[in-house]
């Protein structure tokens, strides 16, 4: 008896060949063919029909001749021992098939001659090595149809998931199985002559040499494996070898290739990784995979689904999309360049695309909604300065000037855009002119949100005017709405001691305050210290809430993070998002203004996925079909990991209502930073709500109007329960320590004009 036979047939990966000349296998042939739970699959006259054609192929052979030819052909043969037998334990059939040469000069005689038979005899001679047969399975089948090697080497540990069978050719009754079998055992019954070795348990630092290596070094290494440390771990012993790399991933057909057989000096993965230790690519999670693998695909080269898709991953999704046609596309293009490569024909190094949806244009309407063009500003800024200020009293020195208007413009703003202008005039006035095109946001509805800054300007102004001994006069200017001409300050006298006032000793903190966005271990407030704070916003008629306990921040971070979807789902919410976002420290420092990216406290993982909502078609896609729950994942984490969120209200919607917040939030920001307390801004969702309230040109679709308000009346569960107030601003405080990096301030002489 045949060895394999003892063997449960479930785990039999090759099929049993059987010498028909030979008396002892002939014998146990006649065994199986009696069997009758055995298949018996005789078409070799058929196969021997296809041989003579292939040998004649000028002749056009009718099919009586046909006959007569294959009865000639079997007359010194014997028909049943001739060929071999070929024994599928997996299926229990039974195949009589051709000798190995002719069996392949039939099954390879419709290449000819997109490959000829040199060509055939060439690859022939090839080993190719496959590490993943997920995308690889379609790679190895690619290669075997076609022949492109003598001997097919395949690596995975995995097994057959329900999940994988939207990409994987197998079906239900392989579910459990190794997708090494399942490939070895499609690939046998394709062409049982091809040579499969298996490496059941994957590659791994034990045994990557002899898959590399084993009875002489692979011509081709395909990496299609999930696990960056195996990735660069192939990629250092190929280069090692002088082994050449081939990779697909799936999207656009983007398809990677290194040769390091030429080039033995070059960086794996094209230096993208830089100098990575393989010990910390090992036991990611998901999320982290999705940050690394961004920095080799790069993440401009990226389809906007597959850019969706990432941020979704390990919110809606559990792991990146692959669909059977881009796999099946990817098997093409790696068994044709690999066969090029091969045979000797110039393949270089660098990633190239078979982006279908390129090639094939297929306008798929994107669903936008207008952006409100930017205020026009009329006039020169001099002549937007008020006129009804008496000349101040003292005349502030050059020097004193700037410090005054440096000091002034280390307060907060929305996205950091410092919305002002300062205006010295020549009567020694100095006026606060809101830059109303700059601060053009949807956050910045009405100016609301610019007011709040220009309030923590001036209350800077009086901070530094009580240290100095200035006796200074704020005259308000701004009656309605998006008025330019916020306030004028006059400076009465100069004292040669301090000027006291409320909350001076807040004075010393301005230049300490920032956003602080760090995620920390949850803890405890003071009381008194929320007593206090609570005590500086009565001090001025308006209301401070809180919430601290776990249950209510659950609640709160559904409304939050929904919130934060429908502002990306807004045209110009996304503009400015985009546009307010720093990406890279050189880009913060020379405008010295936005959000610098350093500053959202990110992983590498999350810094890498954030860059994915550059491109606007990413959002549009979440918006078309109310998707995006990955854009969540900051809000989440930052409420979860509050010691408090705290909401500022007020009796009305005013102007002078919100230049009021300004001065109580800079008061409790500095205190709560004085105090070792870390403060961050969470407060889009208040801009959002008043826009949706009262403006009908809000540019919402219906469907996202109908989320806000439901996002609106969940709020109202938990913040201002009565509706007797007007949510002004959000925030959060927590304990983290020192923040990573500190925003940036735009240079004094774009901020200053002196008359």
């Amino acid at each position: 008896m045949f060895p394999l036979f003892h063997h449960d047939p479930q785990d039999q990966v090759k099929p049993v060949f059987f010498d028909p000349a030979n008396p002892e296998e002939y014998r146990v042939l006649q065994e199986l063919k009696n069997n009758p739970s055995v298949t018996v699959l005789d078409q070799i006259e058929s196969q021997v029909g296809d041989l003579i054609k292939a040998r004649n192929p000028s002749k056009n052979f009718e099919e009586k001749e046909l006959k007569e030819k294959i009865s000639s052909f079997f007359e010194s043969k014997e028909k049943e021992r001739f060929g071999n037998w070929v024994y599928f334990p997996w299926k229990s059939t039974l195949v009589h098939l051709l000798h190995r040469e002719d069996f392949i000069q039939v099954r390879t005689s419709r290449n000819n001659y997109k490959i000829t038979p040199e060509e055939q005899a060439n690859l022939a001679s090839k080993r190719i090595g496959i590490v993943g047969l997920s995308v690889g399975q379609s790679v190895a089948y690619a290669i075997a149809l076609e022949r492109g090697c003598g001997i097919l080497r395949l690596a995975d540990f995995d097994t057959l998931e329900l999940s994988n069978l939207n990409r994987i050719k197998a079906g239900v009754t392989s579910l459990g199985l190794e997708k090494t079998v399942i490939a070895a055992r499609e690939i046998s019954e394709i062409d049982p002559y091809l040579e499969i070795e298996l490496y059941r348990k994957g590659v791994s630092e034990e045994n990557i040499d002899d898959f590399l290596t084993q009875d002489g070094q692979l011509d081709l290494l395909i990496d299609e494996c999930d696990s960056l440390d195996i990735k660069v771990l192939l990629r250092k012993k190929a280069q090692a070898t002088g082994i050449p790399v081939i990779m697909e991933t799936s999207d656009r057909g983007m398809l990677d290739v290194e040769r390091f057989d030429l080039e033995p000096n070059r960086p794996v993965f094209h230096g993208l990784l830089g100098n990575v230790n393989l010990e910390s690519l090992k036991g990611l999670s998901t999320t982290q995979k999705v940050g690394i693998g961004l920095k080799i695909t790069g993440t401009d080269t990226l389809s906007p689904r597959m850019k969706a898709s990432l941020l979704e991953v390990g919110q809606s999704i559990s792991s990146w999309p692959q669909l059977a046609s881009a796999v099946y596309l990817g098997g093409a293009t790696v068994a044709h360049v690999g066969r090029k490569l091969l045979l000797g024909e110039t393949v270089q190094s660098g990633r190239y695309y078979v982006d279908l949806d390129e090639l094939v244009k297929i306008e798929t309407p994107v669903e936008t909604m207008p952006v409100p063009a930017p205020p026009v500003v009329g006039g020169e800024v001099k002549d937007k300065i008020a006129t009804n200020v008496l000349p101040s009293g003292y005349l502030l020195s050059q020097a004193e000037l700037a410090e005054l208007v440096t000091f002034a413009n280390l307060a907060p703003s929305g996205g950091n855009i410092q919305p002002w202008i300062w205006v010295f005039d020549q009567k020694g006035v100095l006026h606060l002119i809101h830059d109303q095109v700059r601060s053009h946001s949807l956050l910045d509805f009405k100016g609301t949100g610019s007011l709040i800054a220009f309030g923590a300007a001036l209350e800077n102004i009086r901070l530094f005017a009580g240290k100095k001994g200035l006796e200074i006069e704020v005259i308000s200017q701004i009656e309605k709405f998006e008025q330019e001409c916020i306030a004028s300050i006059r400076f009465v006298s100069k004292q040669d001691s301090v000027i006291e006032a409320p909350y001076l000793n807040l004075v010393d903190g301005v230049a300490l305050r920032c956003t602080n966005r760090k995620n920390t271990k949850r803890m405890p407030l003071d009381p008194g210290l929320v007593s206090d704070l609570i005590t500086m916003a009565t001090e001025e008629n308006m209301i401070l809430e809180n919430l601290d306990s776990k249950e209510d921040l659950e609640k709160l971070t559904q409304v939050i993070g929904g919130m934060d979807r429908m502002r990306l789902f807004h045209e110009q919410g996304l503009q400015d998002f985009i546009q307010e976002v720093r990406w890279t420290e050189k880009e913060a420092k020379d405008t010295g203004d936005g959000i610098d990216i350093a500053t959202l406290e990110l992983s590498g993982a999350e810094r890498a996925a954030m860059s994915l909502l550059k491109d606007p078609r990413t959002v549009r896609f979440f918006r078309k079909f109310l998707m995006g729950y990955g854009l969540t994942k900051i809000s989440q984490e930052t409420l979860m990991s509050s010691s408090g969120i705290f909401l500022l209200q007020a009796k009305d919607f005013s102007p002078s209502t919100f230049l009021n917040a300004g001065k109580v939030l800079q008061r409790i920001w500095i205190k709560a930073n004085m105090e070792g307390i870390s403060f961050q801004p969470v407060t889009a969702a208040m801009f959002i709500f008043h826009k949706l309230a009262m403006d009908e040109n809000h540019g919402f679709g219906d469907e996202e109007v109908e989320l806000i308000h439901q996002y609106k009346k969940e709020f109202n569960t938990l913040f201002n329960k009565n509706l007797d107030y007007k949510e002004i601003f959000m925030f959060r405080l927590n304990i983290a320590g020192e923040p990573s990096v500190r925003s940036y301030r735009r240079d004094l002489s774009e901020t200053l004009l002196v008359l």
